[in-house]
């Protein structure tokens, strides 16, 4: 059923909320700032420093301003952040934004999926007071006998075999001897707390279900994930996360990971609820430096700055992944980066912090570190592309500057390829990381260069983009031979191989069409790129449904470039297709168009993420339901 009209008055007024929360956080930081000391300054060069500058210059007008800065405090139980004014205005426009969500969730109907555990708590609606509130009994009566329970966070803090990345914001013996209080008597355990335990049972179950199922959990880890995020979220919602409750983020962000590591497109959810985090993150004081509070401890000091830059980070993330501007922009934090250190380095009684040690030695934060860098530039791409007209090209320059220079910084242990050029194994956890990493570089550099692609033909000085464009589609490609079949199932799988595959189509296209059909010398590598991605597209039909849509679609397109020689006779009698797709000459139309397509596959970026002029209007203007694309 197709609807004919969509309701958005609760949307709109939702998108106000956001707007004028956004502004009023953005206005009281703004009036409560003084101008920096000098040990608050730093330089983009230097981001081992910072998570975020005080940027000097930015504004000429803003930077005589003289405001009182903010303290944050701690009482022993709470950490706030206070200002020269107070925070009852954003906490209010929180509870209120909170309200208009669970209008719009109840107002808004979906045509296409019926209800189901998992859509009922996605992603933001976790924590937009939709989910039933029970009694905290009801809560603990859902947890696992204790020995059952031992062995999860065993796994959990197992960073070496644990399959899923999880950020080092949780000291271990600190965690370890609160978690034996809590059996001692369960009842007496903090609500939020509790959270952040169903939040890592949880983590650990999806761990179960996307990668090895153990016999005792087999055909239940999933509906066991989905009722640990619920029990997370009703534990976040009775702990209420402006109370500024320890382990707030701690819960928050973990929920996130499991939100990010899901194989279905949830990222316009994880959007929503990453700015809940930044601003709940704001509200108990992290984006200023710990090291201003006598209050907290040198030990408590580093994890907050751990725990911040886990949150910038899935900011950066979140708003890449889906294409919307970040929430909480650089300038908005003095926070210092932290140290590269071995756990055992930080003791509970820890007075004094050891010196970092290098990137090139590895320590349970050093993949945080450098993913933080990666990722602060992957920020400032989504800030550019939401520049209403388009931006400088200098500013091109200056992001792909700072993107090259953190994938350059990279350690060698952190490269997916070994100085002798051999690929490492995937089956490795610190490995498969690595290679996500170096990834979402390459579709950085795409998604940074991709609307300069063609230019770069035409114009000496866009050069740099359509090489930049080209190599990355190639190495995203090439990193295609080594995945499992699984990952083809991750619908961020699927996006980043298929932009890679239509970037080196529309460049192939390009020289078909240029003046005296181009047949540059890599011409030929390029077409074997495609011909090898298609093959495993393919074989990946076995394992994934989408794989074979994907397949089918990328075949269609490939067989008009390997038959290019044809007789003119022969394209004569080349069918007809039902219609056509901008940009592509007749031959590269796909010719059976009954074949189904991925959900979804051309009618927006944050599907295909192809945003080339040509292909702009079709896509827009086209909406794909069930594999079918009809004209709107």
């Amino acid at each position: 059923m197709t609807p004919t009209a969509y309701p958005d008055e609760h949307g709109d007024l939702m998108q106000q909320r956001i707007d004028h929360l956004e502004g009023l956080v953005k206005r009281l930081i703004a009036q409560r700032q003084e101008i920096p000391p000098k040990r608050a300054v730093c330089s983009q060069d230097s981001p081992e420093t910072r998570t975020g500058c005080e940027m000097t210059g930015v504004a000429s007008d803003a930077s005589d301003v003289e405001c009182s800065a903010g303290t944050t405090v701690i009482d022993g139980v709470h950490s706030v952040y206070k200002g020269a004014d107070d925070w009852y205005d954003v906490l209010q426009e929180i509870n209120k934004l909170k309200k208009v969500w669970s209008q719009t969730q109840d107002d808004q109907t979906d045509y296409n999926e019926h209800p189901t555990l998992s859509n009922t708590v996605d992603g933001s609606s976790l924590l937009s007071g939709q989910i039933k509130r029970i009694e905290i009994i009801e809560i603990l009566a859902t947890l696992p006998p204790k020995l059952e329970v031992d062995k999860l966070i065993s796994q959990f803090f197992d960073h070496k075999t644990f399959p899923i990345t999880v950020a080092p914001i949780l000291h271990e013996t600190t965690f370890m001897r609160e978690y034996t209080e809590h059996w001692r008597d369960p009842s007496r355990t903090n609500v939020i707390w509790l959270g952040l335990l169903f939040s890592i049972l949880g983590i650990t179950m999806l761990s179960y279900h996307q990668f090895d199922e153990p016999p005792e959990y087999e055909g239940i880890s999933e509906s066991l994930f989905q009722l640990y995020r619920l029990r997370t979220a009703q534990c976040l919602l009775i702990g209420d996360i402006a109370k500024c409750l320890p382990y707030t983020l701690e819960t928050l962000r973990y929920n996130a990971t499991a939100e990010l590591n899901r194989k279905d497109d949830n990222s316009r959810g994880l959007w929503i609820m990453t700015g809940i985090i930044v601003r709940a993150a704001i509200n108990m004081g992290y984006h200023r430096d710990p090291s201003q509070s006598l209050s907290i401890s040198t030990l408590q000091a580093e994890y907050r700055r751990r725990v911040w830059l886990s949150v910038i980070g899935m900011d950066n993330m979140a708003s890449f992944l889906v294409g919307f501007p970040r929430m909480m922009p650089a300038t908005y934090s003095d926070t210092m980066e932290p140290r590269n250190l071995h756990d055992w380095e930080l003791p509970n009684d820890t007075t004094i912090l050891p010196p970092s040690r290098p990137l090139t030695e590895p320590t349970a934060a050093t993949y945080m570190i450098v993913k933080g860098r990666l990722f602060d530039a992957l920020g400032r791409i989504t800030d550019f592309n939401n520049i209403p007209n388009l931006g400088s090209y200098d500013t091109v320059l200056e992001i792909d500057n700072s993107l090259y220079k953190a994938y350059q910084n990279f350690p060698q242990h952190m490269k997916a390829y070994s100085s002798t050029g051999v690929f490492s194994s995937t089956k490795n956890q610190s490995n498969l990381s690595n290679l996500q990493l170096q990834s979402m570089y390459h579709q950085g550099m795409c998604t940074l260069h991709r609307r300069f692609i063609a230019k770069g033909r035409l114009d000496p000085q866009y050069n740099l983009s359509r090489d930049r464009c080209i190599s990355s589609a190639l190495a995203l490609l090439e990193y295609q031979h080594v995945l499992e079949p699984s990952w083809y199932n991750f619908v961020r799988t699927r996006k980043i191989l298929t932009l890679a595959a239509m970037i080196l189509f529309l460049e192939l296209e390009h020289r078909r069409r240029g003046p005296g059909m181009d047949t540059s010398s890599d011409s030929g590598a390029l077409l074997q790129a495609l011909e090898r991605s298609c093959a495993l597209w393919e074989d990946a039909k076995v394992s994934c449904d989408e794989g074979w849509r994907v397949y089918q679609i990328l075949a269609s397109m490939l067989s008009s470039f390997q038959t290019v020689a044809r007789t003119s006779y022969s394209q004569r009698q080349t069918p007809e297709p039902p219609f056509e797709f901008p940009g592509l000459s007749p031959q590269s139309q796909p010719t059976n168009i009954g074949l189904s397509l991925e959900k979804n596959l051309f009618v927006t970026s944050n599907e295909m993420d192809v945003d080339w002029a040509t292909w702009d209007a079709f896509i827009e203007g086209t909406r794909c339901d069930d594999g079918v694309l009809d004209q709107v």
